[in-house]
C-alpha cells in the first residue's frame, strides 16, 4: 500500500502521516498543518514504494488541520516575499555587528511565529556575537528567532540542486547520511582529483563515487 506523507512548502522536507483513513485524502492537495515549529503549508503526497530514506529529521508532524483556502495560498506567497525582505535585513545585521558570517538561508514559518536562519562561518573564523544577533532579529522581526550554523553538506542537502548527472541531489532526494568519500576511493576507480569533475555542489568529493567503488569491492571479493 503506497505511503502517504506531507512535503512542506519550504525545502521540499517530508514528513510521514500516520493514522489517516486513505480514501478520504486527496493526493497532491495543498494542506494546512501542524508541526513541533508551528502551522506551516505543505501538500499531500504518495509514495507507492515506501517512504524515502531522507525524511525530514528536523521536523515532527502533529496533525493535517485543513485544506488550504485561497487565503491559505495568498499567504504563502506573502510569506515567501517576506523570506527576501527578512535575508536581506540579517545581511544588514551581520553587517553591522562585524560577524564572520554568512546568512546562506531563511524560513519564516507560515503562521509568522517563528524565523529560522542558516548561516556559515568564515573559514578559519569562530562563531561568536550570534547570541545578541539574534536578539536583535527576534526583536525587529517580533517573532522567535533561531540561528542554525549549517557545514557545505547541510546546504546542499537543505537547498538542493541538481548534479553532473541531470538529477536531483542524492542528498536532498533520497540519501539518509551523507557517504564518507577519501581520496583512495576515487584513484582506485582510475579516476583524477578535480574541482569540477569529482566534487559536489557542496565541494567535497562526490556521494556517489562511492556506488561503482561499492560495485568492484563486491567484484574483487568474489
Amino acid at each position: 500500500m503506497a505511503k502517504l506523507a506531507i512535503r512542506l512548502s519550504k525545502f521540499g522536507r517530508i514528513c510521514p502521516i500516520a493514522g489517516y483513513n486513505e480514501q478520504s485524502i486527496k493526493v497532491g492537495a495543498a494542506v494546512i498543518v501542524g508541526t513541533d515549529r508551528g502551522t506551516e503549508f505543505g501538500w499531500i503526497v504518495s509514495f507507492p514504494k515506501g517512504y524515502p530514506n531522507a525524511l525530514a529529521k528536523d521536523v515532527r508532524l502533529k496533525k493535517v488541520v485543513r485544506y488550504a483556502s485561497d487565503e491559505d495560498l495568498k499567504q504563502l506567497a506573502a510569506t515567501t516575499a517576506r523570506e527576501e525582505e527578512v535575508l536581506k535585513l540579517a545581511a544588514q545585521k551581520v553587517k553591522e555587528y562585524e560577524l564572520p558570517l554568512k546568512v546562506v538561508n531563511v524560513e519564516v514559518i507560515f503562521d509568522g511565529s517563528r524565523v529560522i536562519f542558516y548561516y556559515k562561518i568564515a573559514e578559519g573564523k569562530k562563531s561568536r556575537g550570534t547570541r545578541e544577533l539574534g536578539r536583535d532579529l527576534s526583536r525587529l522581526l517580533k517573532a522567535r528567532v533561531e540561528l542554525k550554523q549549517i557545514n557545505p553538506r547541510d546546504e546542499a542537502r537543505l537547498f538542493g540542486g541538481l548534479g553532473p548527472c541531470g538529477r536531483s541531489l542524492c542528498c536532498a532526494s533520497w540519501l539518509s547520511k551523507p557517504r564518507h568519500i577519501t581520496v583512495k576511493m576515487v584513484k582506485e576507480q582510475g579516476l583524477q582529483i578535480s574541482p569540477t569533475k569529482t566534487s559536489g555542489m557542496c565541494g567535497r568529493l562526490m556521494c556517489c563515487l562511492e556506488y561503482e567503488y561499492e560495485k568492484k569491492e563486491k567484484g574483487l571479493s568474489k
